[in-house]
């Protein structure tokens, strides 16, 4: 019996023993961990920032980082001075200057902590100073403008953005948006650090800036032309946008057609106009059909007007002329042309007429000639001119 009891009390020794050899069960709360090796890893923990200035009642975003340890978190608390500290590192400057310190402390190892010095200065006193750029800028409505903000005097240099006058919107981030209607606006930034320091930039609010030209009329029939001839429509181009447009060039398509009275480029300033023609020259018979497109920087570039006409044949006309004898000794006769009445005239048969008729198909549609005729005896010698006739030729 007493032999069976030793037995017992050893198998537990060895129990103990191996328990402690295994690690087990050993102190608590050294503020470090051993690996496999055996080797100890020791937590510690930073601050941001280390140091910074306030002004009376100002606040700071304090941030800790914790190495060393899974158990990252930490508590803060204002080890020196006054203040207080939240529970996520947000420190609130007293009402008076003087200095304080915070503490961050790992709630992994409570022996491992980092400190951040705050210098508080007294209301009025403020070293603080805050810039803005652009501090004058010009936008159209709706439009956008990007600021940004700089600080001296505190290594807290976050800014929050307003929007003191003239209305629009302003990010956090200091993207600013005009309002729709024209006019100007001031845009603040306010240091978090101190209040007090702000600085203001101006944006002007314009109107957007239009570049429109127009045509009219937008579709032009140059009717019925005959070949060889040439008809025009008027044509007007006006800005209609509020800033100068310049007209480069004008195109074409279809056969026959172009555009006088502009020498390209040209500038036209806004609500201006100019006007031009149109012309359409057939070279053959037949319906025509294009378009004339005005080339410019405006914004609906191009102004385009459709454009029409028909080219038609001409008409061959002749002028049937015939006289009498001034007697029986005329052996020819010359017939002589003018369009103008009493001269001066011209010969228009080559050679002497033998009767006293002649067929004029030389003439043009529309046109009116004037005729008279001499009479040449048996020696060549030619009378004076005959009593002139006229004769209206039509069109076509």
């Amino acid at each position: 019996m007493r032999q069976l009891l030793w037995k017992i009390v050893s198998v537990v020794l060895l129990m103990v023993l191996a328990l402690i050899d295994s690690g087990c069960g050993g102190p608590a709360g050294t503020g470090s961990t051993s690996g496999k090796g055996g080797s100890a890893q020791t937590v510690s923990v930073g601050v941001s920032p280390t140091s910074t200035t306030l002004t009376a009642s100002g606040t700071v975003q304090f941030s800790a980082a914790v190495s060393g340890a899974s158990n990252t978190a930490v508590s803060w608390s204002v080890a020196s001075g006054a203040g207080t500290v939240t529970s996520s590192g947000l420190y609130t400057a007293p009402a008076s200057a003087g200095t304080a310190t915070v503490m961050a402390t790992s709630m992994a190892d409570s022996s491992k902590t980092a400190m951040a010095t705050v210098t508080i200065t007294a209301a009025g006193s403020s070293t603080i100073s805050v810039g803005i750029s652009p501090n004058n800028t010009t936008t159209t409505t709706s439009g956008t403008v990007q600021f940004t903000a700089s600080v001296t005097g505190s290594t807290n240099t976050a800014v929050t953005w307003s929007v003191a006058s003239g209305g629009g919107t302003v990010s956090t981030n200091g993207l600013y948006t005009a309002p729709s209607t024209t006019g100007t606006a001031s845009v603040v930034a306010t240091s978090v650090a101190d209040p007090r320091s702000s600085a203001l930039a101006n944006v002007t609010i314009n109107a957007p800036v239009t570049v429109l030209l127009s045509a009219s009329p937008t579709s032009v029939s140059c009717g019925s032309v005959l070949v060889g001839a040439s008809a025009s429509q008027a044509v007007k181009l006006s800005n209609t946008g509020n800033s100068a447009v310049t007209v480069s060039s004008a195109s074409f398509t279809g056969s026959g057609f172009g555009v006088t009275g502009l020498t390209f480029p040209f500038t036209l300033a806004a609500a201006a106009s100019q006007n031009a023609s149109l012309t359409f020259a057939p070279s053959s018979s037949g319906t025509a059909s294009g378009s004339v497109s005005f080339v410019s920087n405006a914004t609906n570039s191009p102004a385009t007007v459709a454009l029409s006409g028909s080219g038609t044949a001409p008409v061959q006309h002749t002028a049937m002329l015939s006289w009498q004898a001034s007697g029986s000794n005329a052996t020819g006769f010359n017939v002589y042309r003018s369009t103008i009445s009493g001269g001066s005239y011209t010969r228009v048969n080559s050679t002497t007429s033998t009767n006293p008729s002649y067929a004029d198909s030389t003439v043009q549609s529309g046109q009116t000639y004037y005729y008279v005729v001499t009479e040449l005896d048996s020696t060549g010698m030619e009378s004076g001119y005959s009593s002139q006739v006229s004769a209206v030729i039509p069109t076509p």
